[in-house]
């Protein structure tokens, strides 16, 4: 997949959804007229209506988006996801969280979703749906497991693509702050912009990875076409599980993106 797929399949997910939320309308209108005329009935339609508009909305934003990427463009096949510099986020609905990552060419290298689709877990609440263990794979752009993450109230579990556990991680909240500690006695602090525009990682107080919003390189104009796709950069070289470690990270705090 490349990002102008990505637009494609988010603005026909978009127009599904305008048109399914059109049904429960209908057959309050066709109830409140045949079966129990009532006043007040319509009423009752306006909220599916305005979530069909602002998934409307959403279809012809992303038809758009599609449409203004370049078709010619090359296709860039020698790539892998830990060896990238800089990596743009974006995501696709799920029931907690499905994170597509791309490289700056509009590539994708892979993505971090749920390791078992449960269906039940589309119809849950968000607050009841995040009182369940959640356990994430990431993936390469082959659709390879390269790792997974468990996290169990304030822990986590990180293994690799054998299910071998890499690393044990215990995280706590201060505001808009983390701390998260391995084992090891390794602490990774996490600090959170007001705005939550601007998130930076810090290892041993020095800054390894950054990950903001509204500060996409000009460059990335070309593929990516909304403004605020979040852009993780890593400051300094790190090996495939101090990576993992982040993925983990960011899997914690952008969980329900587009829940």
């Amino acid at each position: 997949m490349n990002i102008q797929d990505f637009y494609r399949k988010t603005a026909s997910i978009s127009l599904n959804a305008s048109v399914a939320s059109l049904v429960p309308p209908f057959f309050i209108l066709l109830f409140g007229l045949i079966v129990m005329p009532n006043r007040m009935l319509p009423f009752a339609m306006i909220p599916f209506l305005i979530y069909s508009l602002i998934c409307y909305h959403d279809y012809l934003l992303n038809d758009q988006r599609s449409k203004e990427i370049h078709n010619s463009r090359p296709v860039i096949t020698n790539f892998r996801i830990f060896d990238e510099k800089q990596v743009l986020i974006t995501f696709m609905p799920a029931p907690s969280l499905r994170m597509l990552l791309f490289n700056s060419s509009g590539q994708q290298l892979g993505e971090i979703r749920d390791l078992h689709f449960l269906s039940f877990r589309w119809f849950l609440p968000y607050f009841i749906d995040r009182l369940l263990n959640k356990k994430y794979g990431i993936y390469d752009e082959a659709n390879q497991l390269l790792g997974s993450f468990t996290f169990k109230r304030r822990k986590i579990a990180i293994t690799d693509e054998n299910f071998n556990i890499i690393s044990k991680v215990t995280h706590k909240k201060s505001g808009k702050n983390y701390m998260f500690e391995l084992e090891q006695g390794k602490q990774i602090m996490v600090y959170q912009s007001s705005l939550y525009t601007d998130c930076q990682i810090y290892d041993n107080n020095i800054l390894i990875a950054r990950l903001r919003r509204g500060w996409m390189p000009l460059h990335c104009g070309n593929w990516f076409k909304d403004p605020n796709t979040p852009v993780l950069t890593f400051q300094h070289k790190l090996s495939n599980e101090d990576k993992l470690l982040l993925y983990a990270i960011l899997a914690k705090l952008l969980s329900y993106s587009n829940h």
